[in-house]
């Protein structure tokens, strides 16, 4: 099975993009499903028909959805949002707060790739397609994992354990709600479903995430920082697809220069992301909405080439031995080494990448080495470990 994810900043056509890809899929003989995790769901504006939450047929071996947040919330979080909204209701809370504060910013689209962890496990598609939400949110919400796991193994297991033995007095001390059992339990199956999830979404054989840009600098340049950073979360990019580039045939005065604007900027895509191939889809005269115009945008895209097949592999770790000592590669593009800061704390080694810092669980052949040293080359961070630690 294929997993395609689909994002880019705001209103560059991600969901336009995806819909087409999803319908070129399906013409070559894929059983397709497209959903969309965006909370501002456009699936149906795209294909011009009513989506709703449930699974619908529009084509042969094409199917859609648009996930119902709430649904996946309930099934995925029940016990503990009635936790929390207990407690905060109990600390004073307005009814209409608590329940918005129960849900931390990020999990709603968290929630929604859990279904797709579903549908992968269920194997009933050869190909899942995701029209997931702007660029920012996205590396937040895949992000979220790695941020679980640390909460799960530093803090969790000791909670779960001290709470309910002294929870009986805490209560009557704090006169404030603490958690029971079900509620640990359901944080525990969650963390184990976002661990599966995970392991799918960083599988480079199964998913891929493909940027959706239009020939413009901010929006190149946030495409950029997005790259950089799935990268050093451990998520494939395989493609760039530049859209709404206007066409030879359009030689009115007034477009001339937004044209050569759109080859200058083109032509710096083609430079930052290499060696990403970079799709290119054309601005059409009319707004794409419905099957067939999506059809045609598919074509336009891909051309002759099968939309599924992965075109590039590259994996973002790599560690590899050197005398004594150990190698890690981190595949990092379009990064400059004033942007990154590297530190080992404990197990940990600790990536800050502007305003992002990842925490990697080192293996336990580098536990106990030094870090020597660290070099930004070609896009790829390599840090050396070389010794025992004193």
């Amino acid at each position: 099975m294929r997993v395609i994810l689909f994002t880019g900043k705001g209103g560059v056509g991600k969901t336009t993009i995806s819909a087409a890809t999803a319908i070129k899929s399906a013409s070559l003989g894929y059983k397709t499903l497209t959903v969309s995790t965006d909370q501002a769901h456009s699936l149906s504006d795209s294909f011009g028909i009513n989506i709703g939450s449930e699974m619908k047929m529009i084509e042969e071996r094409l199917w859609v959805q648009e996930i119902d947040i709430h649904r996946e919330i309930e099934e995925n979080w029940g016990e503990a949002r009635d936790f929390y909204r207990s407690f905060l209701l109990s600390q004073g809370f307005d009814e209409v707060v608590a329940e918005e504060f129960t849900v931390l910013p990020g999990m709603e689209e968290l929630f929604s790739l859990l279904c797709i962890k579903r549908y992968f496990e269920e194997k009933e598609f050869d190909v899942i397609i995701v029209d997931c939400a702007p660029t920012g949110e996205t590396v937040r919400l895949l992000s979220f994992p790695d941020i679980m796991k640390w909460y799960m193994e530093r803090i969790f297991n000791i909670e779960k354990r001290v709470i309910p033995r002294v929870r009986p007095v805490l209560e009557r001390i704090l006169k404030v709600p603490l958690p029971d059992r079900e509620v640990y339990n359901a944080v525990e199956r969650m963390y184990r479903n976002v661990l599966k999830m995970h392991r799918i979404l960083t599988d480079g054989d199964i998913t891929t995430i493909r940027l959706v840009i239009n020939p413009e600098k901010m929006v190149i340049k946030e495409a950029q920082r997005a790259y950089a950073c799935f990268s050093l979360f451990g998520f494939c990019c395989d493609a760039v697809i530049a859209n709404r580039i206007m066409p030879g045939e359009v030689e009115d005065k007034y477009f001339r220069d937004w044209k050569g604007l759109q080859k200058i900027y083109l032509d710096e895509a083609e430079a930052v992301f290499h060696p990403l191939p970079i799709f290119h889809a054309k601005l059409f005269p009319r707004e794409i909405v419905g099957v067939e115009l999506l059809r045609e945008l598919g074509d336009c895209i891909y051309g002759d080439r099968d939309p599924v097949q992965i075109f590039l592999r590259e994996k973002p770790f790599v560690i590899s031995k050197r005398g004594s000592g150990f190698i890690l590669s981190i595949k990092m593009p379009l990064t400059e080494k004033k942007d990154l800061e590297i530190w080992t704390k404990g197990e940990e080694l600790i990536i800050k990448l502007r305003n992002v810092r990842r925490n990697i669980l080192l293996p336990r052949a580098l536990v106990n080495l030094d870090v020597e040293k660290a070099t930004l080359e070609e896009g790829v961070l390599r840090i050396f470990f070389k010794g025992g630690k004193g």
